[in-house]
């Protein structure tokens, strides 16, 4: 028989139980940045660039959520790395530009030499604003353009491709046919058009999704042995959410961001540095 007394200590276990809950994702997971270890197999790739290491962060979102000093924090890590290059995939402020100008003095202390691209939040704000505050360090930006990475490696960054007007053809132009590209792209799921256009890519690097920043055990793991689910997804996240995916003959990685966005919680969904490691296929 349930009894006043074991109703209330049944409500008062639950409550208790959603309080840990909110605070470990509102305050402790959000903040506990995971270093992603992944070595990537290419075909083509020189064998001079084997043991090249990218590191790649996204979804900064800078806001009332996520500080100057959050960011401060994973370049520290990122310098620590040594990779050879680090790339950033959009989306650097929240729901307003003028969170922008926190990019500057981290972004400075960078040491590798580091690309990045526009996500739909730049644009949806101020694109010109987020545009200023990275032409204010030495992160290089690219829309539908490309530069030399490295002998034998060309990086490649397209527009954001859900609100702005991504050309891939004319950011990969020019790249040496011996070269292997990578290209940077802020919506994963834009690979499957890379895919239809047969464009040479190698190796995209996304964000947008957060991984879904909230994400639920499953039964069973997907094919990428990832063992959980996010029940809420943005636009151009649905099919390539989190990690590693092969898309027949191109390869994609999925970074979960660095900050959170609409809400200052993750759970089961730490925020992310990616470390790749890439060797001859």
């Amino acid at each position: 028989m349930l009894t006043r007394r074991r109703f209330l200590q049944a409500v008062g276990s639950a409550a208790l139980a959603g309080a840990a809950g909110l605070g470990y994702g509102g305050l402790l997971e959000r903040s506990w940045v995971d270093v992603e270890h992944r070595t990537v197999s290419l075909p083509g790739l020189a064998e001079g660039l084997s043991g090249f290491r990218i590191a790649q962060i996204s979804d900064i979102h800078l806001s009332r959520f996520t500080s100057e000093e959050h960011l401060m924090a994973a370049v520290t890590r990122i310098n620590a790395l040594q990779p050879d290059l680090v790339v950033l995939t959009g989306d650097y402020v929240g729901n307003e530009a003028r969170f922008a100008t926190g990019l500057i003095e981290p972004l400075r202390m960078l040491e590798p030499p580091a690309y990045a691209v526009y996500g739909n939040h730049d644009l949806w704000t101020d694109r010109q604003a987020v545009g200023a505050a990275l032409a204010e360090t030495p992160v290089t930006l690219l829309v539908n353009g490309n530069a030399e990475a490295a002998p034998g490696l060309t990086v490649a960054g397209l527009d954001d491709a859900w609100s702005g007007h991504p050309r891939p053809q004319l950011a990969l132009a020019g790249t040496p046919f011996d070269y292997t590209n990578l290209l940077l792209c802020h919506e994963p799921d834009y690979i499957d058009a890379i895919r239809r256009e047969e464009l040479p890519v190698a190796l995209q690097l996304s964000g947008h999704s957060h991984g879904g920043q909230v994400r639920l055990p499953t039964k069973r793991p997907d094919g990428n042995g990832v063992g959980t689910r996010a029940p809420l997804l943005p636009h151009m996240a649905t099919r390539y959410p989190i990690g590693h995916y092969r898309v027949e003959n191109y390869q994609l990685y999925t970074n979960r961001g660095l900050g959170v966005w609409p809400l200052p919680f993750r759970f089961n969904c730490r925020p992310e540095i990616t470390l790749l490691t890439l060797r001859p296929a």
